[in-house]
């Protein structure tokens, strides 16, 4: 389906400022459901479930190292998979 914006996907914190080394939480999830973040060429960094609404990301790629400053996509999806919402986050390195 097509992805819209939702006001209740929020991401924290946001923009990532530099020298932060914490987790980056994203709330208002869809229960059970999955998130997928991707660069903006669409290379997929993360992807992990929800629960509670909320799903935490560690800032690292799927090779465990931490991704470099710039723009990633947040997807949320149900738990068909179908994608729900979407944001924008911004990391600084």
């Amino acid at each position: 389906g097509d992805l819209e914006n939702c006001g209740d996907l929020l991401v924290y914190p946001n923009p990532v400022p530099l020298g932060y080394d914490g987790d980056v939480a994203v709330k208002g999830v869809i229960s059970n459901g999955t998130i997928k973040i991707t660069d903006v060429s669409g290379g997929l960094v993360f992807e992990g479930k929800s629960l509670g609404g909320q799903a935490v990301w560690n800032g690292k790629n799927l090779k465990g190292e931490k991704v470099k400053s710039g723009v990633y996509i947040v997807y949320s999806s149900d738990s068909t998979g179908q994608f729900r919402c979407t944001t924008k986050l911004m990391i600084y390195r």
